[in-house]
């Protein structure tokens, strides 16, 4: 079985560990090869040992990889946290705080028209399953728990997740110059009661408690 630690600490795990940082910080057609070569101080040729395609399959690697560990963390985070929609959603969150800050908004309408059409497609796809996919089972899971209501009458799950992670996101990338009296943690936790408490009111579809329903959720 291979090492996970030494798989991290491969020569290609920390290019795209520095890839990353620097696509999500800066925009795919910000970033050079030789930007990523001068902060791993290496020379720009010896990127293509790693991925011969160059930028575009680095790029398409760093996604990949970080789509990954968005789904892993995502579902581990909801599975330990205590019952209910709105720990659920609190344990989501403070996931995704722990992370480095992705400008979805950015991805989405610039960064990912620079790969191939196909790429593109199965790349869009796979970052709704992994940012949201969790989210959203959360909603479904918290709905069948409910007393009362359907979940056809509340707001579809992926319209809930989404408006979630653009919360959390937003909380995310707020300045240390705003002042904030609160941390971003305590934040996305009062958004997370915000709304579990408001749906539970309008729409009456989840309990207290929400409970994970884990074994109905897959019926």
């Amino acid at each position: 079985m291979q090492n996970p630690g030494a798989d991290r600490d491969s020569p290609r795990a920390r290019v795209l560990e520095c890839a990353e940082r620097l696509f999500m910080e800066r925009g795919y057609q910000a970033v050079k090869l030789r930007d990523i070569s001068d902060a791993l101080g290496v020379r720009a040729a010896s990127l293509y040992y790693h991925f011969p395609g160059g930028k575009p399959e680095m790029f398409l690697a760093v996604l990949d990889a970080a789509m990954d560990r968005y789904r892993s963390g995502l579902d581990a985070a909801i599975r330990r946290a205590d019952s209910g929609l709105e720990a659920e959603l609190d344990a989501a969150a403070r996931f995704y705080l722990s992370q480095p800050k992705i400008d979805l908004f950015r991805m989405l309408d610039s960064d990912l028209e620079q790969i191939e059409p196909a790429d593109r497609a199965r790349v869009a796809m796979k970052m709704h399953r992994s940012l949201q996919g969790p989210i959203m089972d959360a909603f479904v899971r918290a709905s069948r728990s409910g007393a009362g209501g359907s979940i056809a009458d509340a707001p579809m799950p992926e319209l809930l997740a989404g408006s979630f992670l653009a919360i959390v996101q937003g909380i995310h990338h707020l300045r240390a110059e705003f002042d904030i009296p609160i941390t971003k943690e305590q934040m996305a936790s009062r958004m997370s009661h915000i709304l579990a408490a408001g749906l539970r009111s309008v729409y009456g579809l989840f309990d207290e408690s929400g409970g994970h329903g884990r074994a109905d959720a897959s019926d």
